[in-house]
């Protein structure tokens, strides 16, 4: 029984020393900005996230990996650039690695998340 105790116990504290490795940043697409090594064939490479002129500039990375959708429809990588400037002002939600930068998702919509 004092086994089964110290077991419970350590699983207890497991949640509590996990480290959140990613973070939001949730804007408008024109916050992204493409850089010089962005590669629009492709769709993959870097971009530099600001939300605000006071903000820190994020610069985060579009790998393979990364889900780009639109109005909650998946969205080609090669077609990202081309659908961001032509949508300057739709509401954006990205999250990263905070670690190795590296994009998870990126979301744009029509209307605030909240709102749907």
């Amino acid at each position: 029984m004092k086994y089964l105790f110290s077991l419970l116990l350590i699983l207890l504290t497991l949640p509590s020393q996990a480290e959140i490795i990613s973070h939001n940043l949730v804007g408008k697409a024109s916050d992204i900005r493409f850089t010089s090594s962005y590669q629009e064939e492709s769709g993959l490479g870097e971009v530099q996230v600001q939300l605000c002129s006071t903000c820190t500039t994020y610069q985060l990375t579009i790998t393979p990996e990364t889900n780009i959708s639109k109005n909650h429809k998946p969205l080609n990588l090669n077609q990202f650039k081309t659908h961001l400037k032509a949508n300057g002002n739709a509401h954006m939600r990205l999250q990263f690695h905070k670690n190795r930068n590296t994009i998870f998702y990126i979301s744009l919509s029509s209307q605030k998340e909240e709102d749907l």
